[in-house]
């Protein structure tokens, strides 16, 4: 995802943890009527579940009927019998006529209507022209959908929409059948086989031009846009296979049956959701190419979608790792200087939201989590890895970051599995460095300064200052470019512990000191002070 711009936590720490331990959706099939006379929908949704324990009910989340929004549930039965159920507290209830047994796979029948409050958004775009476009993130599927709407229970799924023939559908997976109803009506069924968390199943339905179509390795690839975007909007949706190349090399292999590129109402600058992307409106006719955009969320595909953060409090597993895939992506394509200045502009993001909140990476005390999409999540999180980077070396970061993709594809995560793999592959310890970088606060705030040690007109060496100048203390590997009185350059790396403040090295030189330059070669994340 990317924002429209202008500790190992257990799973306690998240809502509804007793039924992870008693429940794991399987399936899930969604029959959805779209109309245009209302914004009610009618639903049906099959639901297979696993059940993990012994039990006698079933809870799944969905938004209840209040007035003008929510879902007002009509029936649930298991196979052709009727179920009592409870709808409350934005929760459905199932009741089991039997006891079900650790074990068993049971399938449940919902049927359902009403206006959704959020999650499909139902609007028009700036055309005027009527459009449904899911928007999930985080836990907003609850609103049109039942079901367990966490990031922790991935299942496969199906859509099946019944809308006016004018409008193309478009939904997660591969499409089954297309067909025209004899009342105008045309119905659509994509199907998912790989496993997504609720956040990533969607569906889209608006007058759509679809172009650019391409393929690779037998996946398709295609544009969506609206109907009068369509020659600006395939221009600016050119890019639709450079990423998917790039990261498939890169990483390891795409998990989707396909990749579509979507003009749509999302709130965010993009949403990723697995195998059809969402971008807002104005992507497509933005005179601002939105190739970076689509290297984002095109690296969502891999980490966000297919390695899942486990719980809402590590969307750095997924944000972060889009954020620095992104700079790859402009560092291979476009060279280090481009990288390098987005790392530097990440710097000064991480630096000035440090001054708003001073809170870690992994920060377990936020309940509101669209509040998580912040600079530490995205920019400060990608430097966390650019920093890991440094430390391994390129080739056991990369080895690691494969290892990690290979072992946890289509998985749940969290931290430690990441730090796990990466202390595997590299044969480091590295848990002090994931502390310090994900589950404390700030960043080291330096203040470098130098003087001379002289006999006679002999100068004997130069005494360099380094002091910590923030709340907290750092221990990390310094550059630093020593410009001498001569003319001549020396870089140096020294090792700041975090026992002291103030730490002092010696630079020898018969010339003095003229300047020093920290982090030339921008691998630190650090903020010059007073």
């Amino acid at each position: 995802m990317l924002l429209f711009w202008g500790n190992v936590v257990l799973l306690s720490a998240q809502n509804h943890q007793s039924r992870f331990e008693k429940l794991d959706v399987q399936h899930y099939k969604f029959e959805i009527h779209l109309n245009d006379t209302t914004n009610q929908i009618e639903g049906v949704a099959t639901i297979s579940i696993k059940f993990l324990k012994t039990g006698n009910d079933i809870t799944l989340d969905l938004v209840e009927n209040s007035g003008d929004y929510g879902m007002l549930v009509h029936s649930v039965k298991k196979e052709d019998n009727e179920l009592d159920f409870k709808q409350a507290h934005n929760k459905l209830v199932i009741l089991l006529n039997e006891q079900a047994q650790a074990g068993d796979i049971l399938d449940f029948t919902i049927g359902y209507s009403g206006v959704p409050a959020d999650g499909l958004i139902i609007s028009e775009n700036r055309y005027g022209s009527r459009t449904f476009f899911s928007d999930n993130w985080p836990n907003r599927a609850q609103n049109w959908l039942p079901c367990v709407d966490h990031p922790s229970d991935k299942a496969t799924l199906e859509f099946l929409v019944y809308a006016l023939a004018h409008y193309e559908v478009i939904s997660n997976g591969k499409l089954v059948e297309k067909k025209q109803l004899d009342d105008a009506v045309e119905f659509t069924h994509w199907k998912e086989d790989v496993q997504l968390a609720t956040k990533l199943m969607v569906i889209g339905a608006a007058d759509f031009a679809i172009g650019n179509k391409q393929e690779f390795q037998g996946i398709p690839v295609s544009s969506w846009v609206f109907e009068e975007n369509e020659t600006k909007g395939f221009e600016n949706y050119q890019y639709g296979t450079k990423a998917l190349e790039y990261f498939s090399e890169l990483i390891g292999p795409y998990s989707y049956e396909k990749l579509a590129h979507v003009q749509s109402k999302t709130r965010y600058g993009g949403m990723e959701n697995a195998s059809c992307i969402f971008y807002h409106e104005n992507s497509a006719i933005s005179d601002r190419i939105p190739e970076q955009l689509f290297a984002h969320e095109v690296a969502h595909q891999w980490f966000g979608n297919s390695v899942t953060e486990q719980n809402w409090h590590h969307v750095w597993l997924s944000e972060g790792f889009a954020t620095y895939l992104t700079h790859l992506y402009a560092q291979h394509f476009y060279g280090d200087d481009q990288f390098k200045e987005g790392l530097k502009y990440d710097r000064e993001r991480v630096i000035a939201f440090s001054k708003q909140k001073y809170i870690p990476v992994i920060d377990t005390t936020v309940q509101e989590y669209t509040r998580l999409l912040n600079a530490n999540s995205y920019e400060k999180a990608s430097w966390f890895l650019h920093m890991l980077r440094n430390k391994l070396g390129d080739d056991t970061f990369f080895e690691g970051l494969q290892e990690y993709y290979h072992v946890f594809r289509n998985k749940t995560v969290l931290t430690s599995d990441f730090q796990s793999v990466m202390e595997s592959v590299s044969g480091k310890d590295l848990d002090r460095f994931f502390n310090q970088w994900l589950r404390s606060a700030g960043h080291p705030i330096l203040k470098v300064s130098w003087g001379t040690e002289s006999t006679g007109n002999q100068i004997d060496n130069q005494e360099i200052l380094i002091q910590q100048r923030g709340k907290q203390l750092f221990s990390f590997p310094l550059e630093m470019n020593i410009l001498y009185e001569d003319g001549s350059v020396d870089l140096v790396t020294v090792m700041i512990e975090k026992t002291k403040r103030t730490q002092q090295f010696q630079a020898r030189t018969t010339s003095g000191i003229k300047d020093i330059f920290i982090d030339p070669n921008v691998k630190l994340l650090y903020e010059l002070g007073q």
